[in-house]
């Protein structure tokens, strides 16, 4: 089940008095979610449970374990590892993540708790920056997996909100996956916490040739930090997983894709805190298996 926060988004106007609270289902260690790996299976003879970094359907295989055997890493005493698996992105779905990044866990969510139809609990669609009237984020169904669905319906971005505005240095992982679009443009953004009159954040998204882009937003002007070219990355795959990473470390700041540095580490001090967002412009994307670690 999701936790419960302090203070939810009731408005955008609490952003600005600093109420973003840590928001989303805080799985604990060893949850069954696909983002975090299997539940412990029972030990003894004949004990099974999932392979760490594996779930039901992904990639990663089942452990054997053998007697006072454990589950998780490898059997014990006795224990015959059947197959393993790093837990990589499905082909056909947003079910399969790889591991979460290293580090302790601030936050996730897999969308699994949710109601289909509508927005996911502890999540805001931005009115700040982005007009609701250019799409909607809502819970969808995908191959009886549950990811939360951004559709645009225009070339201006549409924004969803979450996490936490204290926090500081983070890595954000999230899976993501082109449905359908054109000219689309989709990706995370990080640090987002509310300026004057506009959000500030840093933004990581991928274009429809493929390219990524690394920018920052401060007070509604735009900077470009770094841009990986279209010549070493072909367009975008409908229906193909994009694990996107957005390292956030300092004033160093990284952005990976599938594993694959992509905008590699940018100095930059312009924002210093804030929280998580997932956006998504002229076409319909699915998110899921969100991790957030320091």
């Amino acid at each position: 089940m999701k936790s419960s926060p302090s203070a939810l988004f009731l408005s955008l106007a609490m952003l600005g008095a600093g109420c973003l609270s840590p928001v989303g289902y805080l799985r604990p260690d060893g949850g069954t979610s696909p983002a975090e790996g299997g539940s412990p299976g029972g030990s003894g003879t004949g004990g099974t449970g999932p392979a760490l970094g594996g779930s039901p359907g992904a990639t990663g295989g089942n452990v054997t374990v053998g007697h006072g055997g454990s589950v998780g890493t490898g059997g014990g005493t006795g224990g015959t590892v059947v197959s393993t698996g790093s837990g990589g992105s499905a082909p056909s779905g947003t079910g399969g993540a790889p591991p979460p990044p290293p580090g302790t866990k601030l936050y996730s969510d897999d969308f699994e708790s949710d109601t289909v139809g509508v927005q996911a609990a502890d999540w805001i669609q931005d009115t700040i920056d982005s007009d609701t009237t250019k799409g909607t984020f809502s819970v969808v169904s995908d191959n009886g997996n549950q990811v939360l669905q951004g559709a645009a319906n225009s070339s201006d971005f549409i924004m969803d909100i979450g996490g936490n505005s204290a926090w500081t240095d983070y890595t954000f992982q999230v899976d993501v996956k082109l449905m359908s679009g054109s000219s689309y443009e989709f990706g995370v953004f990080g640090r987002f916490a509310l300026g004057t009159d506009k959000g500030n954040y840093y933004e990581a998204y991928m274009d429809d040739s493929g390219a990524v882009q690394l920018r920052v937003k401060l007070n509604g002007s735009t900077t470009t930090l770094g841009t990986k070219s279209k010549s070493t990355t072909g367009a975008p795959v409908p229906g193909t997983v994009y694990t996107f990473t957005l390292d956030l470390r300092g004033g160093a700041i990284s952005v990976s894709v599938n594993g694959v540095p992509r905008v590699s580490m940018v100095m930059d001090a312009t924002l210093s805190t804030g929280g998580i967002g997932l956006i998504v412009n002229n076409g319909t994307v699915e998110f899921d298996n969100v991790v957030v670690t320091e």
